[in-house]
This record gives structure tokens, C-alpha cells and sequence, in this order.
């Protein structure tokens, strides 16, 4: 399913769930606005969601 998202998107789910960064180190360690951040892992995690098909 990780597969599936953008590259953009991989980047800062990796650097939360895999390396255990807040929002607000993922957004320093790609140089990019927090709320961005936090739009990217929103989209994210739905499409993870929705590969996954779990229902909510």
C-alpha cells in the first residue's frame, strides 16, 4: 500500500511512523510549511486506508 502513495506522501509517513518524528520534525527535515505536512499525511494515511480497506 505504500506503494500507492505519492512520493511526497511516502516521504513524511515514513519519517512519522517508521523513524518516529512529530508533524513538526518531519516538516523541518523536509523544509516544508507544517500545515503541508499535515495535509500530506492526512491524504496519506486515507489512501493507506483505503488500500488497506479498513472501514471506519
Amino acid at each position: 500500500c505504500m506503494r500507492g502513495l505519492t512520493e511526497i506522501q511516502r516521504q513524511a509517513v515514513t519519517l512519522a511512523y517508521y523513524q518516529g518524528l512529530t508533524y513538526r520534525e518531519v516538516a523541518e527535515a523536509l523544509r516544508t510549511p507544517l500545515p503541508t505536512i499535515k495535509t500530506r499525511m492526512r491524504d496519506g494515511l486515507v489512501r493507506l486506508r483505503d488500500c488497506m480497506g479498513v472501514t471506519t
